[in-house]
């Protein structure tokens, strides 16, 4: 119930991911990592903060098992955060993640960078990402994926049960990019997405808002099988969250 409370909580206060500087220190304690196991080899991990002006926020990633290893997708907020999701991975799944991958430059998404490279995971993120990594305070990704492509089958896990990189234009960002894993037919969204009870595209201080409902097109087009679809601030639903932000992102931009 607790779970579930904190949950609720953070869905009605979520922004769409946060930067660095809009961070904020409370005195209450945060909910620990989590990891929620929701299909064959999948688990979404989900993590919270205090941001100012939203309270208490949930951010979610995904963790993907496969034959040739184990894909994070996204960090906790923090490097402290980080390392105790590291555990509950290893603790889960009897093993490290063998790559992690970082699907935008905001603090709810790669502020446990160096979590990860003190463990030996160096990270992968789209070239703009670590271009605007610096100017928000956050550490870069070792290697850059998606150079001059549009999609890439990530390093050690190609193949059938692999995991697949989509990068579909500016919307949160410029550089936003949703992960795909086929066997489960899981679509992570990340803050691309919006979750299905939400009423606006929530922070788009970095984003494209007039591109953001094509970007989300290129998506379904690119995944017309997904089933599963996991925004980063609120709970997972099908198809229809591809709708809903698409519809959102169109009266966003008529009422610029």
């Amino acid at each position: 119930m607790l779970k579930k409370f904190l949950a609720a909580l953070a869905f009605l206060s979520l922004a769409a991911c946060a930067s660095t500087g809009e961070k904020v220190q409370e005195a209450e304690t945060l909910p620990p990592p989590s990891l929620e196991k929701i299909a064959d080899n999948v688990w979404i991990h989900k993590s919270y903060d205090y941001v100012s002006g939203w309270g208490l926020v949930l951010s979610q990633g995904l963790v993907v098992k496969t034959e040739g290893g184990v894909a994070l997708v996204d960090t906790a907020w923090t490097d402290e955060e980080t390392e105790a999701l590291l555990s509950l991975i290893n603790a889960e799944l009897g093993e490290s993640p063998d790559i992690a991958i970082v699907t935008h430059a905001h603090a709810d998404k790669m502020g446990g960078m160096k979590a990860l490279q003190d463990n030996g995971i160096g990270g992968r993120a789209h070239p703009f990402t670590n271009e605007d990594a610096p100017a928000r305070g956050l550490r870069k990704t070792m290697f850059s994926i998606l150079d001059g492509k549009t999609r890439e089958m990530l390093l050690g896990l190609e193949g059938e049960e692999g995991v697949t990189v989509f990068y579909p234009g500016a919307g949160h960002t410029r550089d936003n990019i949703v992960v795909y894993y086929a066997p489960a037919k899981v679509l992570f969204g990340g803050c691309l997405i919006r979750p299905g009870a939400s009423k606006n595209l929530g922070n788009t201080a970095d984003g494209d808002v007039d591109h953001w409902a094509q970007a989300v097109r290129n998506v379904a087009e690119a995944f017309p099988d997904a089933e599963i679809v996991i925004p980063s601030h609120g709970p997972m639903g099908g198809r229809e969250l591809l709708d809903h932000t698409i519809e959102l992102a169109e009266e966003a931009a008529a009422a610029q």
